[in-house]
């Protein structure tokens, strides 16, 4: 039966490490390509808006290296997209230099790299924006000049057909730019002539390497392998399952509608698809669809962040349950003292936000116990400006005041009922950044050169 098998070791390359061992068992296998993930936009907008990275580049060169290795051993492509977390064309450039790097230290082979660029010249989006070519996506404003001024850097994320050119470009290794999770590894099924919908699946069940198994492991390897007419996730770890549960729910997961995935040129729809047990380890799984878009466009997304100015925080901790049952209370007066002393917050002089660590910091208005058990619990002060001075003041002025706070039942009047980690405010060396561009791109032509920039080269070790 014709087939093709995938390594998937990692949902985000260098971010902590691969795990050898069943690395290592996995390449024991017959496995016709590795493919790896390296970004996510869950890191949150600085890494993208100030272009910097978020792994330790240790991590980055252990993931790479090994790959790179037993790819070459092989004779099989390897595919790496949304390099360095991001996808900038530094982060392409870093992985390049690494490939490069390694392939002399390991005195390898000549080989083919393709290098693909998903980082937009800030002109080139300009220009497309005047044209009319962009829509909102998650965003609820057009994307105009002033949001663009506003903006540091953007990616597009490419879908399969850029890797599929790189391959039928002869490439060997393929180091992407920002690309769609299961892009990265359903380019290379397709490409070999396998079903879109059914290799769009198994990219999309297989990103994340052995979390779409049960029970939950990190960095383990797993194994996704595209058939005819479907595919099946088995995972390395012996530990480990794939079993209907897991991969449906990994499947479903991330986004609104849990049967549907957009993606470049049309969408994935699973409201056909079956799970079912192959083996008491791997998952069996059929009906999955590709549905070209109705009116043949093809939209790619785009990821865009910019600067908001500085984020300074203060941490204050409160044990008294007196006060915490009247936290909304006493933020409400903080808040109000700190804009009579400072004046108002607005988004063009400061925003003032307090998380309180046990009392519905991660639920917030969502949370659905009504009454705080906690014994103590941590407010985080966080103020925003684009002045680090008044978000400093700020940061101060909210401090001192919880430290006369007044509520029901005090048995303390004379200040001093809250602990400090540190007498000063806490802020980064790095500005504050937000996501500003979360729209759609429409693109004649998928491989638009002024969208998708490609580089090969032959690397030797020689």
């Amino acid at each position: 039966m014709r087939k093709v098998s995938l390594l998937v070791s990692t949902g985000n390359l260098g971010d902590n490490i691969i795990e050898k061992g069943t690395f290592y068992e996995g390449v024991k296998r017959e496995i016709d390509c590795f493919g790896a993930d390296a970004g996510t936009a869950d890191a949150g907008p600085t890494f993208l808006g100030a272009d910097m990275p978020h792994n330790p580049i240790e991590w980055e060169r252990h993931d790479l290296e090994i790959t790179l290795v037993e790819a070459r051993k092989k004779k099989v492509p390897m595919i790496v997209g949304s390099c360095s977390t991001t996808g900038t064309d530094r982060g392409v450039n870093l992985y390049g230099d690494i490939i490069r790097t390694v392939a002399k230290e390991r005195k390898m082979e000549p080989f083919t790299m393709a290098l693909i660029y998903s980082q937009i010249p800030m002109e080139t989006l300009r220009e497309r924006v005047g044209k009319g070519a962009t829509e909102p996506l998650g965003a609820s404003f057009p994307l105009t000049d002033d949001v663009l001024d506003n903006t540091t850097n953007v990616t597009a994320s490419m879908g399969v057909e850029q890797i599929m050119h790189a391959l039928e470009k002869g490439a060997d290794v393929i180091i992407a730019g920002r690309a769609c999770d299961d892009a990265v590894l359903a380019a290379y099924p397709i490409f070999k002539g396998f079903d879109r919908g059914v290799s769009l699946h198994m990219g999309k069940a297989a990103e994340c390497a052995s979390l779409v198994c049960w029970p939950q492991k990190v960095k383990e390897s797993i194994i996704g392998t595209v058939y005819e007419d479907h595919f099946t996730i088995e995972p390395i770890h012996p530990d480990q399952q794939a079993t209907p549960h897991s991969v449906a729910a990994h499947s479903m997961y991330e986004r609104t509608n849990p049967f549907i995935q957009a993606l470049p040129g049309g969408i994935l729809d699973m409201h056909a698809s079956k799970y079912e047990a192959q083996t008491d380890r791997i998952c069996k799984v059929t009906g999955s669809l590709f549905v070209p878009s109705p009116d043949g466009s093809y939209k790619v997304k785009l990821e865009g962040a910019g600067e908001a100015g500085h984020r300074v925080y203060h941490l204050v901790g409160i044990r008294d349950t007196r006060a915490i049952a009247h936290l909304d209370q006493i933020l409400a007066d903080t808040r109000k003292k700190v804009s009579e002393i400072i004046g108002p917050a607005r988004d063009d002089q400061y925003e003032l936000f307090f998380h309180p660590y046990g009392k519905n910091a991660v639920m917030k208005e969502n949370e659905p116990v009504e009454i705080t058990q906690s014994h103590e619990v941590a407010i985080v002060i966080e103020v925003i400006s684009k002045d680090l001075e008044l978000a400093t003041s700020v940061a101060k002025c909210a401090k001192f005041r919880f430290f006369y706070m007044s509520y029901p039942g005090q048995m303390n009047s004379s200040g001093g009922s809250v602990a400090l980690i540190t007498d000063e405010p806490l802020f980064p060396k790095n500005k504050c950044y937000q996501w500003t561009v979360d729209h759609l791109l429409t693109l004649k032509d998928p491989l638009d050169p002024g969208i998708f920039r490609y580089t090969f080269e032959t690397v030797s070790g020689a």
